[in-house]
C-alpha cells in the first residue's frame, strides 16, 4: 500500500468562500474575491496531511462538475483519488466572510443522494485501499441515502485491515461507530454534548462525557474547544492542551488541521503530548489564513512550541 492514510469524504463538497466587505441581510453585495476548494471535512485532512508530508488517499463519493472540480483540485497538489462515481452531483457548501466583522455564515447543502449500487460499489473500493493502509480517517455527515451504521462499517472494516482509525462525525452516526471501536474520537464541545444529552461546562463535564464515549467503545476522545484548546482523554491518561493567543483570521478547516496534524505526529511514532501539540499548532495556524486547512509552515513552526500541554 503506497499511501500510509486513507481519508474518506463520503459528502464531500466544493467549498466556495465569498469575501465581501460588509454583510447585510436582505442587500444586494459584489463579492470583493472568491475562493473555491475541495472540500468536505475528510478532503481538509487529506490536504493538511499532504502538506505535513504524509502520503495520503482520498476516497468518497463524486459527481457532475463539481465533484470533477474536486478531484482535480486534489490531484493539482498532488493528492492521489479513488472517489466513486455517482449519478448525482458534489454539493457545494458556501462561507460568507464579512471582512469588516470577521464574522462567517455558513450555508451548508445537505449532499447528493447516494444510491443502494454505488454504496456496494464504494465498499468493495473501500475494502481494496485500506488493505495495508496505517490510518484511516471517516470524517463529516453522511450524505442522503446512507444508513447511520454507515461509519459503523467503515470502522470495523479498517480495524480488521490493522489500520488506527480516526473518527470525526456526529450524531446518530456517531453513536452507532463508538461499538465498532474507533481508535481516536474527535468530537466538538457542541457535538460531545449532544451525545451526552445536555449542555458541558468548565473542563470536569467534557472530560466525564470523554469518559462515557470510551466506556462505549472508543480507545481515546480529544474534544476541540476552539480558542480553549483541547481535551484528550486517552489509555494514557488525560491532557488539556492550550493554544498561544493569535488574531483569528478564518477557523474553517481548523479542526481538520487539528486532526491531520495529530495523526501526522502519531504515524511518525511521536509521543501521545507531541501529537497534539503539533494538532493544536496546525489547526491555530489555520485560523491565521483566510483559506480553508491550509496551514503555513512559518506559523506551525512559530507556534508549536508556545502550545501549553498540562496532564491532568
Amino acid at each position: 500500500m503506497a499511501h500510509g492514510v486513507i481519508t474518506v469524504a463520503v459528502n464531500a463538497a466544493v467549498d466556495t468562500t465569498y469575501f465581501l466587505e460588509r454583510l447585510q441581510p436582505g442587500a444586494i453585495h459584489t463579492v470583493r474575491r472568491i475562493s473555491r476548494v475541495a472540500g468536505g471535512k475528510a478532503n481538509n485532512v487529506a490536504r493538511v496531511l499532504h502538506l505535513l508530508g504524509i502520503p495520503v488517499m482520498a476516497t468518497g463519493f463524486a459527481g457532475g462538475p463539481p465533484g470533477t472540480f474536486l478531484q482535480e483540485d486534489l490531484r493539482r497538489l498532488g493528492i492521489a483519488t479513488a472517489f466513486e462515481p455517482i449519478a448525482s452531483t458534489t454539493r457545494t457548501c458556501l462561507v460568507l466572510v464579512d471582512e469588516a466583522s470577521g464574522a462567517l455564515t455558513e450555508i451548508r447543502e445537505p449532499g447528493p443522494e447516494i444510491r443502494s449500487h454505488e454504496a456496494e460499489r464504494f465498499l468493495q473500493r473501500y475494502t481494496e485501499l485500506v488493505a495495508g493502509a496505517r490510518a484511516v480517517v471517516l470524517s463529516g455527515s453522511l450524505p442522503p441515502g446512507l444508513p447511520t451504521d454507515f461509519y459503523a462499517g467503515l470502522t470495523r472494516t479498517a480495524r480488521e485491515a490493522g489500520a488506527f482509525v480516526l473518527l470525526d462525525c456526529a450524531g446518530e452516526a456517531l453513536r452507532q461507530a463508538l461499538p465498532a471501536r474507533p481508535d481516536l474520537v474527535k468530537p466538538n464541545r457542541e457535538e460531545l454534548a449532544a451525545w451526552a444529552g445536555g449542555p458541558l461546562s468548565g473542563q470536569a463535564d467534557p472530560l466525564a462525557a470523554a469518559g462515557a464515549m470510551r466506556e462505549q467503545g472508543a480507545s481515546a476522545v480529544a474534544v476541540s474547544l476552539g480558542e480553549e484548546g483541547l481535551l484528550y482523554l486517552g489509555p494514557g491518561g488525560a491532557w488539556r492542551c492550550l493554544p498561544p493567543p493569535v488574531t483569528v483570521v478564518n477557523t474553517v478547516g481548523s479542526g481538520d488541521s487539528l486532526v491531520a496534524g495529530f495523526l501526522a505526529a502519531h504515524l511518525r511514532g511521536q509521543p501521545i503530548a507531541e501529537a497534539l501539540r503539533l494538532g493544536v499548532a496546525c489547526g491555530t495556524a489555520n485560523a491565521l489564513t483566510d483559506s480553508v486547512a491550509s496551514p503555513q509552515e512559518s506559523d506551525l513552526r512559530r507556534l508549536a512550541p508556545a502550545v501549553v500541554i498540562q496532564p491532568i
